[in-house]
């Protein structure tokens, strides 16, 4: 192993946010998924309930991590809709594989909520999340949550890149759910980078959508993908919001 190699291992390690994909471990230690989950409203899936009424209730967690959030979304969904009460399933979906054995290994309710090692963007995801559907009798997920990834969509693939997965995810789903990060986010994502001398992000410098990404979420959404806004919720401790936007209704 050269020098350059073993500064950038040494580095790496103490900064263990200098990372490519946000895919960091024990990532709920910092934002636990409680607090998280406290921020979502109560009566907007009651509302998507009389919208669409059947019985089976589908939700997809993009960027899920170890499984925390996912396992808890669950709850608070089958708690939210207990009137109704749907049968409700989760899956949820990241690109690293060691965070998906986590979820796994953990899962505490195996029948109800799954997880698959699976970049969205890629075909192979696409393929997977229809045949998920398929076996639910669904076309559409009720609701897709997006917590804090819209921003590593961004860095590594562009200001077309997000607003591929932005669509790709509104073609699946009835709902989403996505908490943007803030510019200054972007910023210090770069400069750990950089700081652990593993680079940049090439793409960093070629953004138009800057400044103010949740405005640029909002009309990505609206213009491109045809959904409403439903709600958007107050800032949680570290001074991030939720939007919730829905597919428009037929006339």
């Amino acid at each position: 192993m050269s020098d350059s190699d073993a500064v950038e291992k040494s580095d790496e390690k103490t900064d263990p946010g200098a990372i490519r994909h946000g895919n960091f471990m024990n990532y709920y230690q910092f934002h636990p998924a409680e607090e998280r989950v406290r921020q979502l409203p109560r009566g907007v899936w009651q509302r998507q309930r009389v919208a669409h009424p059947a019985r089976k209730y589908a939700g997809l967690d993009v960027g899920c991590n170890a499984g925390d959030l996912t396992y808890i979304l669950r709850d608070f969904l089958e708690e939210a809709m207990s009137q109704d009460q749907p049968e409700i399933s989760l899956i949820g979906v990241d690109l690293d594989p060691i965070l998906i054995e986590k979820a796994r290994e953990r899962n505490p309710r195996p029948d109800r909520v799954t997880f698959e090692c699976l970049d969205f963007l890629s075909e192979d995801c696409g393929e997977m999340l229809r045949r998920y559907l398929t076996q639910l009798n669904k076309t559409r997920f009720d609701v897709v949550f997006c917590f804090s990834i819209t921003m590593w969509i961004h860095l590594n693939h562009g200001d077309d890149g997000l607003e591929e997965f932005l669509r790709k995810v509104c073609e699946l789903t009835e709902m989403i759910v996505v908490e943007p990060q803030p510019w200054r986010c972007y910023k210090n994502a770069s400069r750990r980078l950089r700081r652990a001398k593993l680079g940049d992000f090439p793409l960093l410098k070629e953004l138009k959508y800057t400044r103010n990404p949740m405005k640029h979420i909002e009309d990505i959404l609206r213009r491109l993908c045809d959904f409403q806004r439903v709600t958007v919720t107050a800032g949680n401790e570290w001074g991030r919001m939720l939007l919730i936007y829905e597919r428009k209704q037929k006339s």
